[in-house]
């Protein structure tokens, strides 16, 4: 055959190469799976089955799961001697042979060593140390290397040397040596960089070769692969030359020149191999190029993207691996073409969109594929190529999200839409007709999705909406009717939004939706009557399965697949779950179904594609891994043309293939041994264990000692095809004789046991072929040196020296029994004593709390709707805090007896324990001031963020800080200090008191210990009960801390708590998960019905008053729940902020609100130190206050009530609560004035908020009533009496009684006549003028308008 020839059928076939482009894909190994290194030169596979790869930086073993990796060690002589490899080489002892830039290397697999063989300076060694390519032939190994080629002798360990010779034209063509052959007749092949060579005698050291050329002026060759084919001729790769074949027949060299023009890339053919079908697979500089039998090019390099390749080889199984420069190795196998993929990178034959919503195919078998977002797109089944049909170019098409196809016997092509109802498409005319559809029917799909689409009877089409249930339409009439829509007697649809239709052999139609499948059956011809009936639908609660898609097979069974639940299968009356569990995850949804021709089911799940017999009752999944292009798939997207072409559509693109031509990889290997790890660390071959004597794999006994049985053992199956889906099954015989099957490639064990065991493992590859015989390993473990026989008879020995040692010990045991005895009556004694005060303290507890509950609730509700005075107001607070508090105590004491019987919890949030600290301490000011108590907080940190249960260790620190006034006399010191470390925080409080015994310091967190007073008790406390502290200790100890006491040298005592930061001491069941602070609005927005309950804008109008309305002054220092507190009663009030005490209380001299309402806790003052300047301000202090607190402590709330707040409101609060609160006490204050205005007798105190507005009211009324009968009294002169200025006198009267400094002395002087009149001893014009008034006429006036009648009518209501 001549070279013309042979260049016009390649490139006459090269026309066939698109069509089978989708016959070779590949599998790509990179470094990022392990490689050293991505440019893959030699390529090797071992007697065991493993992969051997030689990179530019080190050799790689592959198993089929993990890499390990040979590198050069300097300080290793047994290490490889190179990292750049060049060739790799196995001999029939199993020796791995490795040529390198710098030596050669025989690896010993079973000692996993490597022994170096250089140039030196005699004839028996290396020719030179840059080895191309190593072959062993016969019982030499035959080496290549940059200047000579060197054949080994394994029995003498030595070299013979061939080299060129100009004068000897029978030697090698010339030095530089890259490839050798041995062919099956036993003819040896030389390539080199300048020529080939076959060895054709070689006696008495003299090796004589015969020379080829091409015809081609006979230029040189540089040969670089050589290979033999199945008829015995020989392949030639050259480096200039590109691919010769050497005809036996003939013996001539035939040229395979890729392009004629020159190509260097394509004629630089670097690597040659021939696949177990005969295809010869030819690596060249541009790529791989596959030639068949016949010659015929079946691939070229522009489908597999790789160039540079430097490598080829065929393994065991037949699989092809390709190594190329920076790109890894590839891997090609026949199971890579089961499945072919279409999306939008398809060249071609490209989709317009990847997710797949319809499938349709037309009499031709061209595809027409519904997208959901590039319209519809068709795939000629002639060209294989796609056009598209969208709305950019169509009218017609009113939307590219398509959602389902059908496609009628008239060829119209009926398009379902997300949201523009049903387009129709002639695929003949190519043109739209959507006026084939009921224009009423449109607007009724455009409200909805089109789902599904089936044909029924002659001109009728069943649509699936979702949303619009499903609906019956008539193509020929254009009328439509909405089946099974409401409750009605027929029947009614499980759900409105349908997935999928059947309509079966028997003309019944199955309806899938969203919750529940239904199956309607036609009573007539126009279906004016049907029955329905429901499945996988609960009636009782209106709810049902997905239903995702329906099927009837080829025995008219019909199948449904439902959203997490799998597979279906109708029985004639309900329907049987069928199992897909074995070898899957449990959780399918099954979206579509198909059948082959031998009846298997096929189904697109969100797991990949599954393979169902029904038959033998197996599955088998393809996914990802196996070439499917996703592992999930769209609800009833599936199309079958013929009888085994099958197509599955979802998010990602189309996959297809055909059932029948399925691949089994049926190569399953043997497993190996690859690690053999104790306690969890690589035991090393001769090493100090004494394990190993040679590599696990070669392992067939372990022996261990008894502290070496934990151990682990690796293994791998060398299947390289999908080796992600390789499975394992193993066993420990004589620990555990049952097989466990897994995808893990290790086994972990820890015997206890002496004795015996046999490790045994099987393996699967990719397709679940088991291997036949397991591979075994014996182990052997020794048992412990304290259960050997010399062991025993020590034991011996020793029992009967302890039997002789016991009886000495059970004379001296009688002689303590009595006393242990006596301790034991005793220790019983005070254990009862104890237990019976806590069983009076639990009793009384129970038995006081009812009638508190019944006191608090009562008062409750009598300070919730209370309209009398403000004092006694106050003295109704005091009573309702004394009654909290004894229940708190009583609560205590129950508390206690949790923490007896361990049913204390704690309750943890993070939160600054500074702030919470400061609160308490606060909560005792008032004590220390009375007492003339010296008392102070310091701390390190304005912030300590600590996880803490405030209601738990609010109690700590109130017991340790009211102890201390306890046992202080007045005028002590008493202090609490806070500092941080780095890993706790650490409390003091500290105290100049009486002090604590030593004998007693040691029991002073022992319960019911009461501490005896020594030195001078103090008089103004009880005695406690003696758990308080006991409490403190167990509290403490909850929160994984510390308490402790000290007595100071002086006097007094230090209490030290300390409490871990951060959390990890704490476990999840003690923090709180949405815990919030107080001040979170959150707690208030969420109280709120409607959002614009909160008025939340902030304008200019915020800073106008608007008369008519009362002044309300907010003092809070945390900026959100200020404003969020300001928004909520600004629409009711006019609102003033302040962020502090001082900012408060400036803005409450110059505005003089109506009420006041601030925080305890605020930076520059705090609020009860605001309340109290408030109240001792003359301007200010007839101005009510509502103090907000966190904490709930008595103690706080005296505090509050005693420095002049008028009410207290306990944070978070309730948002109706609070807005009620602030009415009542304004409406208070008004009714007050009222009182002032209606009543004759009355005192200062009943309309007055403070002691000080008492006093100077009291004043008030005597300076008028001492000037009541003088009529020059006026304000100046009222003004200097009192004592304060004109604009003091009009506010302060003002706010007491409503009235200006003239009305409130006319009122008085009108009160004063009222009474002398009801004592009717003096006349009326002598009352008038005694009160002050010049003309009886004027009083007579005045005193019918306040009163409503004249003086002597008044009178005479008093006269009998």
């Amino acid at each position: 055959m001549n070279r013309a020839l042979l260049i016009f059928l390649l490139l006459l076939t090269q026309t066939g190469v698109y069509s089978q482009s989708i016959d070779y894909r590949l599998n790509n190994i990179a470094t990022i799976k392990g490689l050293s290194q991505s440019s893959v030169i030699a390529i090797h596979q071992d007697n065991l089955g493993q992969m051997w790869f030689g990179t530019r930086d080190g050799l790689n073993k592959y198993d089929g799961h993990n890499f390990t990796i040979f590198k050069n060690n300097p300080t290793d002589s047994l290490s490889i001697s190179n990292n750049d490899i060049l060739s790799i080489e196995e001999d029939k002892k199993g020796n791995i042979w490795v040529g390198t830039y710098n030596g050669l290397n025989r690896y010993n697999p079973v000692s996993n060593t490597f022994t170096r063989f250089f140039h030196e300076n005699n004839k028996t060694s290396l020719s030179n140390n840059t080895v191309w390519c190593v072959k062993e032939i016969k019982n030499e190994i035959w080496v290549g290397t940059s200047y000579g080629l060197s054949i080994y002798n394994k029995d003498t360990n030595e070299y013979t040397t061939v080299y060129h010779a100009d004068s000897d034209l029978a030697s090698l063509s010339d030095n530089y040596v890259l490839s050798i052959m041995e062919t099956k007749s036993g003819a040896i092949w030389v390539g080199t960089a300048n020529g080939l060579n076959k060895l054709i005698d070689r006696k008495g050291g003299v090796y004589s070769f015969k020379h080829f050329k091409t015809s081609k002026n006979d230029a040189p060759l540089f040969v670089q692969g050589i290979r033999e084919d199945a008829n015995n001729n020989v392949w030639v790769g050259t480096k200039n030359s590109g691919l010769l074949k050497y005809d036996t027949t003939s013996e001539k060299i035939i040229s395979f020149l890729i392009n004629e023009k020159d190509d260097k890339a394509n004629n630089d053919v670097r690597s040659i191999d021939i696949d177990n079908k005969g295809s010869l697979w030819v690596g060249t500089y541009s790529g791989i190029i596959i030639i068949d039998t016949n010659g015929v090019i079946k691939q070229t390099n522009e489908i597999f993207k790789l160039d540079k390749i430097k490598s080829v080889y065929t393994d065991r199984n037949g699989s092809v691996w390709i190594g190329a420069y920076y790109k890894g190795v590839s891997i090609w196998d026949i199971s890579n073409i089961n499945f072919t993929n279409l999306n939008q990178n398809s060249g071609k034959s490209s989709l317009s969109y990847d997710a797949i919503g319809a499938m349709a195919s037309d009499k031709h078998n061209n595809l027409y594929f519904g997208t959901e977002g590039g319209g519809i797109t068709i795939l000629d089944n002639k060209t294989g190529k796609t056009s598209y049909l969208n709305t950019k170019n169509s009218k017609g098409l009113k939307s590219d999200n398509t959602k389902s196809l059908y496609l009628s016997d008239e060829e119209l092509l009926w398009i379902g839409t997300f949201t523009e109802g049903i387009s129709v498409y002639n695929i003949n005319t190519k043109k739209f007709e959507n006026d084939r559809v009921n224009e009423d029917l449109q607007k009724l799909l455009r409200q909805s999705g089109v789902y599904d689409i089936k044909k029924g009877a002659e001109n009728i089409l069943w649509i699936g909406t979702f949303g619009n249930g499903l609906i019956r339409y008539d193509s020929k009439k254009k009328t439509f009717q909405e089946i099974g829509i409401g409750n009605n007697s027929i029947g009614f649809l499980s759900n409105s939004r349908v997935r999928s239709i059947l309509v079966d052999k028997n003309k019944a139609i199955w309806v899938g939706t969203q919750s529940g499948l239904n199956l309607i059956k036609p009573m007539d011809s126009d279906f004016k009557s049907y029955t329905m009936q429901n499945f996988f639908f609960n009636n009782e609660v209106l709810s049902g399965d997905d239903i995702l898609s329906l099927y009837e097979d080829s025995q008219a069974r019909v199948w449904v697949g439902i959203k997490g639940k799998g597979l279906f299968l109708y029985n004639g009356i309900s329907f049987d779950r069928i199992d897909l569990n074995e070898g899957i995850l449990e959780t399918v949804s099954v979206h579509s179904i198909l059948e082959d021709s031998k009846k298997n089911l096929w189904l697109g799940s969100n797991q990949g594609i599954i393979k169902y017999s029904f038959i033998k009752k197996t599955a088998t999944v393809y996914d990802q891994t196996d070439g499917v292009i996703s592992n999930e798939f769209s609800n009833n997207v599936c199309l079958k043309l013929g009888s085994n072409n099958l197509y599955f559509g979802g998010p990602e693109g189309v996959t297809y293939f055909n059932a029948n031509n399925i691949r089994v990889n049926k190569y399953s290997p043997q497993v190996l041994l690859t690690d053999f790890k104790v306690k969890n660390e690589s035991v090393i071959i001769n090493g100090n264990s004494n394990i190993l004597k040679k590599s696990i794999t070669y392992t067939k006994e372990v022996t261990l000692s008894y502290d070496k049985a934990n151990f682990s053992i690796s293994f791998s199956i060398p299947n390289f095809i999908n080796s992600a889906n390789n499975q394992y099954s193993y066993r420990l015989v004589g620990l555990d004789n049952q097989w466990k099957t897994t995808t893990n490639t290790e086994a972990n064990y820890t015997i206890q046991n002496a004795g015996n065991y046999v490790f045994e493992v099987k393996g699967a590859n990719n397709d679940g072929v088991w291997n036949k015989k397991p591979t075994a390993l014996k182990i052997t473990v020794k048992p412990a040196p304290w259960r050997s026989g010399w062991a025993m008879a020590l034991y011996v020995l020793l029992i009967g020296l302890g039997i002789y040692g016991l009886v000495g010990m059970m004379k001296s045991k009688t002689k303590l029994r009595y006393q242990l005895e006596m301790e034991h009556n005793e220790s019983e004694k005070n254990k009862d004593i104890n237990q019976a005060k806590l069983q009076f303290f639990t009793n009384i507890s129970h038995e006081f709390r009812t009638p508190l509950t019944l006191i608090t609730g009562p008062l409750q509700q009598i300070l919730f709707n209370y309209n009398g005075s403000n004092a006694m107001y106050k003295k109704l607070l005091v009573i309702e805090s004394s009654a909290n508090h004894l229940l708190r105590l009583i609560n205590r004491l129950m508390d206690f007896r949790k923490l007896e019987n361990n049913q204390f919890s704690l309750e943890s949030a993070e939160g600054n324990i500074v702030k919470f600290l400061q609160e308490i301490f606060l909560s005792f000011s008032e004590f220390a001031k009375d007492g003339d108590y010296t008392y102070s907080f310091n701390t390190s940190d304005e912030e300590i963020l600590v996880y803490y249960d405030r209601y738990k260790l609010e109690r700590v620190f109130y017991n340790l800080i009211s102890n201390a006034f306890r046992y202080t006399p007045k005028g002590g010191v008493i202090s609490v200090n806070v500092s941080k470390s780095e890993k706790s925080i650490l409390i003091e409080i500290s105290d100049t008191g009486v002090g604590i015994a030593e004998e007693h310091i040691d029991k002073i967190f022992d319960r019911f210990f009461e501490i005896p007073i020594h030195n001078k008790p103090q008089e103004n406390y009880n005695k406690g009960t003696g758990i308080g502290l006991s409490i403190a200790k167990n509290i403490v100890k909850l929160h994984k801390g510390s308490i402790k006491v000290l007595n100071k040298k002086e006097q007094g005592v230090i209490f030290t708590v300390s409490l871990p930061l951060g959390k990890e001491h704490l476990s999840e069941n003690e923090i709180l998960k949405d815990f919030k602070i107080s001040d979170d609005i959150s707690q208030y927005e969420s109280q709120l019905s409607i959002k614009e309950d909160v008025i939340e804008d902030d304008d200019i109008n915020d800073l106008l008053f608007q008369e008519g309305k009362h002044t309300v002054l907010i003092v809070e220092d945390n900026k959100p729940l200020r404003s969020f507190i300001k928004n909520f009663l600004k629409k009711d009030y006019n609102v003033l902020e302040a962020e502090n005490g001082k900012v408060a209380m400036k803005k409450a001299i110059k505005h003089v609100p109506d009420l006041i309402v601030s925080d305890v806790i605020m930076p520059e003052m705090v609020g009860t130190e605001l309340c109290a300047n408030i109240k001792e301000n003359l301007k200010t202090s007839h101005i009510p206050v509502i103090l907000l607190t966190s904490r709930t402590s008595l103690v706080y709330k005296f505090e509050g009530l005693e420095s002049g707040a008028d009410d207290y409101i306990s944070k978070p609060f309730d948002l109706k609560e609070f807005k009620l609160r602030i009415k009542n006490l304004l409406e208070s204050t008004q009714r007050l004035k009222h009182k002032f205005s209606n009543e004759n007798n009355f005192t200062p105190s009943e309309i007055t908020v403070s002691s000080l507005d008492e006093e100077l009211l009291k004043k008030a009324f005597e300076i008028v009533e001492n000037n009541i009968s003088n009529e020059q009294f006026d304000i100046p002169f009222f003004c200097s009496e009192l004592g304060i200025s004109r604009t003091m006198l009009f506010t302060k009267i003002k706010a007491w009684t409503n009235y200006t400094p003239n009305g409130f002395i006319q009122e008085i002087r009108l009160k004063t006549a009222a009474q002398l009149l009801e004592q009717n001893k003096i006349n009326i014009s002598q009352i008038g003028y005694n009160v002050g008034f010049r003309s009886p006429k004027y009083f007579s006036k005045c005193f019918q308008k306040k009163y409503g009648v004249t003086p002597t009518q008044y009178i005479d209501r008093f006269t009998l």
